[in-house]
């Protein structure tokens, strides 16, 4: 596809698209933007996934501030699982540097299938335990008690104050650091997984994972955008209408996320993660062993 209006145009509605969805799920838009790129505008994943991690900063900006502004985020979580997730990362984006692309897809694929098999298994999952005040009766560990990780906000949508108590931190920082890895090696920030993790083993309301995760994923994808930049795979042309699309998507997102159910959101979720994650194994098949099968923008 040439450079050109158009281009730029279909570029940035793609972006605000990946921003809204990424704002309202917490994982940043990059798992929507590198199958765009790749997918629909036929351009090398190394140079999505750089395209990628910039925009992630941008609507991490964007988002964040409006989640802490509505008292969603866990500022003190946030922070304590940002340290395994920055070293994570730093060891993704040096591993995607001498990854081939048909592996890059693979990963890819498999990760956007468990995320989706993960949101629909456990889509009912949030209300049942806030109505039943099963968040706020769990029990912390150590390090959570020590570091007073509990928090709360209030619910729109089910016009309630939500309490919960944080608890498996050591599952938290570990999923962390794989999150890390992704963000490097992927493009995506590493949000599809702190919010997974976070709201199925530390005991997070999805919509507290959220805002948690949107505010962590700007930093995670700024320490593997700095080596994509060095190695020369950030291309401007691409970035510009990428990173202010997104930043316009996660401007919205942010401001109905809150009044829509978990259900809603983890429906969305899945759905989406699913269809993403086939084009990208179709595209890594067509790659590595010529096989065609249809595919998104084909």
């Amino acid at each position: 596809m040439a450079y050109n209006l158009r281009f730029v145009g279909v570029l940035f509605a793609s972006a605000v698209v990946a921003g809204f969805f990424g704002a309202l799920l917490g994982v940043g838009g990059g798992i929507f933007i590198v199958p765009a790129l790749v997918l629909v505008f036929k351009l090398p994943v190394k140079l999505a996934v750089a395209a990628s991690l910039v925009s992630v900063i941008a609507t991490s900006n964007a988002g964040g501030s409006s989640y802490v502004e509505q008292r969603i985020t866990n500022l003190k979580l946030g922070m304590f699982l940002e340290v395994a997730t920055t070293i994570g990362a730093l060891s993704g984006s040096v591993l995607a540097l001498f990854l081939r692309e048909w592996v890059m897809l693979l990963l890819f694929a498999a990760l956007l299938l468990y995320m989706s098999f993960s949101a629909y298994a456990t889509r009912k999952h949030d209300d049942r335990r806030i109505a039943a005040g099963n968040y706020a009766g769990a029990q912390p560990d150590v390090l959570s008690r020590w570091l007073a990780l509990d928090g709360s906000y209030e619910d729109r949508a089910l016009h309630k104050r939500v309490d919960y108590v944080v608890k498996g931190t050591g599952v938290g920082m570990s999923v962390s650091y794989l999150a890390g890895m992704a963000s490097g090696l992927l493009g995506v920030g590493g949000g599809v997984l702190k919010v997974s993790a976070m709201n199925r083993y530390m005991n997070v309301p999805m919509k507290a994972s959220v805002g948690t995760s949107k505010m962590m994923i700007g930093v995670t994808a700024a320490v593997g955008s700095i080596l994509f930049y060095l190695a020369g795979l950030v291309h401007f042309f691409v970035v510009a209408p990428v990173a202010l699309g997104t930043t316009v998507g996660a401007g919205v997102g942010t401001r109905i996320m809150n009044k829509l159910r978990s259900a809603v959101l983890k429906a969305i979720f899945a759905v989406l993660m699913l269809y993403l994650a086939y084009g990208m194994l179709a595209k890594a098949l067509a790659l590595r062993f010529h096989i065609l099968l249809p595919s998104l923008g084909s």
